[in-house]
This record gives structure tokens, C-alpha cells and sequence, in this order.
């Protein structure tokens, strides 16, 4: 006999599981906002000073608020889905701190430390940081000696006794030598040629936060070009010319002119060799600096990391655990 009695089902309405790794997302990131109040209230949610890395009390609250978070994330999707599948839960966990992830690093969420900075910021605050360190010694510190200004602070003191003998005969008081032979040279080296010389130097540290152990180097060999060979800024008959204009002004003799400017060389090369000093000096600040601050980002990318990792395995075992439920 054929039972022909018609049997009607009642099917568990089946849930998308997008929805469900949708909302355990929301879940997730709501927490981790929520967090990052609790962080900012407590003092642990700040990476603004990324030059200081983490402490341990903000690595513990890294991990502790993405394992609450992404696990009760994980929880929720596994318990909208339908049907009640183990492996299906875990990909669903999975999926919810996959996609918290990408939120957090690209959609700029500042999530309980958590997600302090993703990788990416913490890249881009390491650069910025580099290059402010850079930036602050490059304006005022480094610039090519201004000889016109050496050659008004010359005085008596630095000439041979002859020549300041012949000098005092001659009447030319000390105030005297020092305007001429300032004239002398300003007429000579233009503010442009030092507007190039300063140009060239700060073109040269343009990159340097990027190899800052190069730093001596570069500026050194933008200096030798500066005062060597026929781009130097101050040439052989740049030194020639003022040297006439001093003997004219001065009414002294060639030797004489020559002795007041081998003076005022003196003076620009001692100069450009203390330049070279603090330049080597600066070198060795800013690559500690850069040490520290890689050092301290690295330490900080190693404990958000350890946090992701643990935050997908409790995003996966909690998706098995609302499945099991």
C-alpha cells in the first residue's frame, strides 16, 4: 500500500555564512574599540612615541584584547551558521580575524593596542621618525662657511709680525683690514653661489634617512666639490681677484695681500674642517637614533604579531567551540 500522505518539513532556516563572518567581525571590532578606551583610560593604547616601543604591560594588553575580542568574534559567527559544522566553524573563525585584520590595517582603526598601529603605520611612523632626526640637524648645523664673514673676523693676531708692522706703518688700523678684506671677498662670492653651496648640501641629505651611516660621506664629498675643482665656490681666481682688490684698496704690496690671503684661507679651511667634525659627530648620533627607533619597532611588530597569531587561534577555537555548544 503507497503512503500518499503528504509530509510537510520545517527546516532550520539556514543562515549565510558571510552574515555570520560579518557580525562576528562587528563583534570583533566593537570589542576593540571598546578596549581602546579601556587602553587610552589606563595608559597602554598609545604608540605616538613609537621611538619607545612597547612595555610589557602594553604587549600583555595587546594580546589579551585581541584574544577576547577575535574569540568572542569567532564565537558569534559559529553560532549563526547553519548547519552545525566543526570545520566549517573554524574557517569561520578564521575568517572573522582575517577580515578584523584587514580593517584594522587598512580601514585606520585604532584598536585596543591591538591593533595600535598595523604593520604598515608602524613602517611609516619608523620613516617619519628616521627622517625627523634627519630634518632636525639638517637646516642650521650644516652649511658651507660663509669666507666673506671669516675674512671680517681676521685680525692683527693672525697675520706674521712683518706683516702687521708694515700694517700699523701704513695706518691701516684693525677695523680697517677687516671691512676691506670683507668687501674684498663678498664681491667675489655671490649670495647665489652660496644659495648653490647650501642647495647641493641639503640635496645631499635628502635621502639620508635612509642610510644614515652614509651621512659623512655624502657631505664630505659635496664639500670637495664645493671647494675643489671648477664648480668650487670659491675658485682660484675667485681667490686671485679678491687678493688684487685687497692690494688696490689696502695700497699694499702682492706679497702682502698674498700673506692677508693665505690669512683668511686658513681660517675657511679650519673652518670646513670643523665642519667635517660635527658632521661625523652628527653621523654617529643619528644612526643610534636610528638604531633605537628600528630596535624599539621591531620589538613592537614582534608582539603584534605573537598577538595576531594567538587572536587566530582563539578567533578558530572559539568558532569549534560554538559549534560544539
Amino acid at each position: 500500500m503507497i503512503d500518499t500522505t503528504h509530509h510537510t518539513s520545517n527546516p532550520e532556516p539556514r543562515r549565510s555564512t558571510l552574515s555570520a563572518v560579518i557580525v562576528g567581525t562587528i563583534v570583533s571590532l566593537g570589542l576593540m574599540v571598546m578596549f581602546t578606551l579601556l587602553g587610552l583610560a589606563m595608559g597602554v593604547a598609545s604608540l605616538e612615541a613609537v621611538g619607545q616601543g612597547l612595555g610589557i604591560g602594553a604587549a600583555l594588553f595587546i594580546i589579551l584584547t585581541q584574544l577576547i575580542s577575535l574569540a568572542t568574534g569567532g564565537f558569534a559567527a559559529a553560532r549563526l551558521m547553519v548547519p552545525h559544522d566543526t570545520i566549517a566553524a573554524a574557517m569561520a573563525g578564521a575568517a572573522v580575524w582575517a577580515l578584523t585584520t584587514l580593517c584594522v590595517a587598512f580601514g585606520g582603526w585604532n584598536a585596543g593596542t591591538a591593533a595600535i598601529s598595523s604593520s604598515t603605520s608602524l613602517v611609516a611612523q619608523t620613516a617619519q621618525t628616521t627622517a625627523n632626526a634627519a630634518q632636525a640637524i639638517t637646516p642650521d648645523n650644516i652649511s658651507l662657511p660663509d669666507i666673506s664673514e671669516l675674512a671680517s673676523s681676521i685680525s692683527m693676531a693672525d697675520l706674521p709680525p712683518e706683516l702687521r708692522a708694515s700694517l700699523e706703518e701704513a695706518n691701516i688700523t684693525p677695523a680697517q683690514l677687516r671691512a676691506e678684506a670683507r668687501e674684498a671677498y663678498r664681491n667675489v662670492i655671490s649670495q647665489q653661489e652660496m644659495s648653490r653651496a647650501r642647495s647641493i648640501i641639503l640635496g645631499t641629505l635628502t635621502n639620508i634617512a635612509a642610510q644614515p651611516g652614509t651621512l659623512s660621506e655624502e657631505v664630505n664629498s659635496a664639500l670637495d666639490q664645493l671647494v675643489e675643482g671648477k664648480n668650487a665656490v670659491l675658485s682660484e681666481e675667485d681667490i686671485t681677484e679678491a687678493r688684487n682688490t685687497l692690494q688696490t684698496r689696502l695700497g699694499i704690496t702682492d706679497a702682502e695681500a698674498q700673506q692677508i690671503s693665505d690669512a683668511i684661507q686658513t681660517k675657511f679651511n679650519d673652518a670646513i674642517t670643523t665642519l667635517r667634525q660635527t658632521v661625523s659627530e652628527m653621523q654617529t648620533q643619528l644612526v643610534t637614533t636610528v638604531n633605537n627607533v628600528q630596535s624599539a619597532v621591531a620589538s613592537a611588530a614582534f608582539w603584534l604579531f605573537v598577538a595576531s597569531l594567538l587572536g587566530l587561534a582563539a578567533a578558530t577555537g572559539a568558532g569549534v567551540f560554538g559549534r560544539r555548544i
